[in-house]
C-alpha cells in the first residue's frame, strides 16, 4: 500500500469537497428516497438529515458507516433504479464521460434525478496542467462539454454546481498533510516519495486552481 492509499484509511474523503457543498447540492434536489454512491460517508448521512430514505455504497471500507455498504467494483447495483436521487460521487474517470453518463442514465429511475460529480476543466488548461491531470486524475472534459455529453445521453440539465476552492485546500489537502506529518518520522523511501508527490498535487492545484475542479451535475432521467 503506497503513503496516499494508507493516508486515504484515516481521512474523510479521497478527494475535494466538503459538508457545505454537499449541503449546497441536496439544497438543489427533491424526492423521497436516495442511492448514494462514492468515497466519503457524510453525503449520505446529509441526504438522511435531510429526510431521504437513504441507500448508501461506499468506495472506500474503511469509511463504511451503519447502514451503508462497501461497494467492491464500480457497477451500480440494483437498489441504484428504485430511488428518486441517483447520486455518484465520481473522483477520476479512466472512461470516456460518454460511459458513464450511458451507465447513470439506464440506472436512473424514469423522472428521477441524477447527480453526477466529474472532475472537469473550467478554463482551458495551460500545458503543464494538462500533461499533470492527464495522469493524475484520467479522463478530464470541459464543463460545456460535459453538459453536451450529458444532453447527447438523454438527460436534462436542470443545474450545477462547482466545487469550490476550499473543498480542495480545507477539505482535501490539509487533512491528508496533516495525516503526512504523523508519519514525518517514517523517513523511508516510500513515505519521502509519497510526501514529495502530494505536494506536487498540492502545488499544482495552488497554481492553476482556475483551471480546474469537481463539478456536480443536476440531470433529470
Amino acid at each position: 500500500m503506497n503513503l496516499i492509499s494508507q493516508l486515504y484509511q484515516t481521512t474523510e474523503r479521497s478527494c475535494a469537497g466538503s459538508e457545505a457543498t454537499s449541503r449546497r447540492v441536496i439544497s438543489m434536489l427533491k424526492g423521497a428516497s436516495a442511492f448514494y454512491f462514492g468515497d466519503e460517508a457524510v453525503t449520505p448521512q446529509l441526504l438522511r438529515e435531510a429526510g431521504y430514505a437513504t441507500t448508501a455504497y461506499i468506495t472506500e471500507k474503511s469509511r463504511v458507516r451503519d447502514g451503508m455498504q462497501y461497494a467492491d467494483s464500480f457497477a451500480l447495483p440494483e437498489p441504484a433504479k428504485e430511488c428518486d436521487v441517483l447520486w455518484y460521487n465520481g473522483v477520476a474517470e479512466f472512461d470516456p464521460l460518454s460511459v458513464r453518463l450511458e451507465q447513470l442514465r439506464e440506472c436512473c429511475k424514469k423522472g428521477g434525478t441524477v447527480v453526477f460529480r466529474a472532475l472537469c476543466w473550467l478554463i482551458d488548461p495551460s500545458p503543464d496542467t494538462l500533461s499533470y491531470c492527464r495522469k493524475r486524475y484520467g479522463l478530464m472534459q470541459p464543463l460545456d462539454k460535459a453538459l453536451q455529453e450529458a444532453k447527447a445521453a438523454g438527460f436534462k440539465v436542470e443545474d450545477f454546481c462547482i466545487s469550490p476552492r476550499s473543498d480542495w485546500t480545507k477539505g482535501y489537502f490539509a487533512p491528508l498533510m496533516q495525516a503526512a506529518e504523523q508519519l514525518s518520522g517514517e523517513r523511508d523511501g516510500d513515505v519521502l516519495s509519497g510526501m514529495g508527490e502530494l505536494k506536487k498535487e498540492a502545488d499544482m492545484f495552488e497554481l492553476h486552481c482556475e483551471e480546474y475542479s469537481y463539478v456536480y451535475y443536476i440531470l433529470k432521467g
